[in-house]
């Protein structure tokens, strides 16, 4: 048990526990996706974000984890979408390409 405290108050929080289910989901989820897939992966006690090699690939692996709803950041450069869902009680993002909508420019 790790105590926190910010601005004269304390709070309690098992974060060796949260982090630990993080990793464990991460480790899952790079096996069932296969390691040389993915470049980079990023997690904080609740949630992963992960970045495919090839980002054509991104959304096909988001959706075999029931990640399927999209945040288009079309501000940033490059622009992407982060393909997110929750997976075992843990917000999972995967990272691809921006999408491409019909009549709209690039």
């Amino acid at each position: 048990m790790v105590t926190l405290n910010s601005f004269g108050t304390s709070a309690s929080a098992d974060i060796g526990g949260t982090i630990g289910r993080a990793h464990a989901l991460t480790a899952r989820l790079l096996a069932d996706i296969g390691m040389s897939r993915i470049e980079l992966v990023t997690f904080t006690s609740d949630r992963i974000c992960l970045h495919p090699v090839d980002l054509t690939e991104s959304e096909q692996i988001a959706r075999g984890f029931g990640c399927d709803f999209p945040l288009d950041h079309r501000m940033f450069v490059p622009g992407h979408t982060l393909w997110t869902g929750i997976v075992d009680g843990l917000e999972v993002q995967i990272r691809s390409a921006p999408r491409q909508h019909a009549g709209v420019p690039r």
